[in-house]
């Protein structure tokens, strides 16, 4: 008998039948012999818990401190600045008519330097989103949706700027949320981010010198210094304005 025909006369095994359920939708689990589940194709989406935006503040009172004094060296600087130039160049004020080293003619020439300081303060939020003072103190104006501030929301944040001033802005700088009534109504919030990051109060300081200097230098000394004294010879009657309409606003107030 040849080799093949044992090959041939050799019994064969059948294997166990193994009956495995049927296979499950993509998506879906199924669960097989093994414990754990198996899961066939893509896994649900993970819910996530939102979480509400963290802005860089660092000390919430450090922070309220730093926004009030950004806004004062803005104000202070550019106004003061623009005030000089004003009375060293122009005798007489177009405003009111009157010569700029009296009274009401010194009042008229420091008001138009104030509303120079604030259309400043609007145009470099709006374009940069910083000022000399707010990069003094590493400050950085920013909108919720978009990086760019615009002259829109740069405009709501001064209009609301005068309330901010009354306190209410430095309290609500404390709360979690760090915004004044400027920027929740504008959508823009101010952070220790500056882009320049550690050299933005090198550069606001470099920044505050060379503004400062400009009377000096375009001026001379002299006219600068009289400008100075001018500031103190009329700041009583300056402030004795301010506390008329400080009064006459208090008395507006439903009692």
């Amino acid at each position: 008998m040849d080799v093949e025909s044992k090959q041939d006369e050799q019994p064969t095994v059948e294997m166990p039948r193994i009956d495995l359920p049927p296979p499950a939708r993509p998506g879906t689990y199924q669960s097989g012999p093994v414990e754990e589940a198996v899961v066939i194709g893509p896994a649900p989406p993970r819910r996530v818990k939102p979480v509400g935006p963290r802005f860089p503040v660092g000390n919430p009172f450090g922070y309220a401190l730093a926004r009030f004094f950004a806004f004062a060296v803005d104000f202070g600087l550019v106004a003061g600045v623009l005030t000089i130039f004003a009375y060293a160049l122009i005798a007489i004020n177009p405003i009111t008519g009157l010569p700029t080293n009296t009274q009401r003619g010194f009042d008229a020439t420091l008001a138009m330097g104030v509303v120079l300081a604030l259309v400043y303060v609007v145009a470099a939020e709006a374009l940069f989103g910083t000022t000399i003072g707010k990069l003094t103190f590493n400050l950085h104006v920013s909108a919720l949706r978009e990086r760019n501030v615009g002259f829109a929301r740069a405009f709501v944040r001064m209009l609301l700027r005068p309330i901010d001033v009354l306190g209410i802005g430095g309290l609500l700088a404390l709360l979690p949320a760090h915004r004044r009534l400027g920027d929740l109504a504008a959508g823009t919030v101010v952070t220790r981010e500056s882009p320049l990051r550690g050299f933005a109060p090198y550069a606001g300081l470099l920044a505050i010198l060379i503004v400062g200097g400009l009377p000096f230098a375009l001026v001379g000394t002299t006219r600068t210094m009289a400008g100075f004294w001018a500031f103190v010879q009329f700041a009583p009657g300056i402030l004795a304005r301010i506390v008329y309409i400080a009064q006459h606003l208090i008395g507006l107030l439903p009692h």
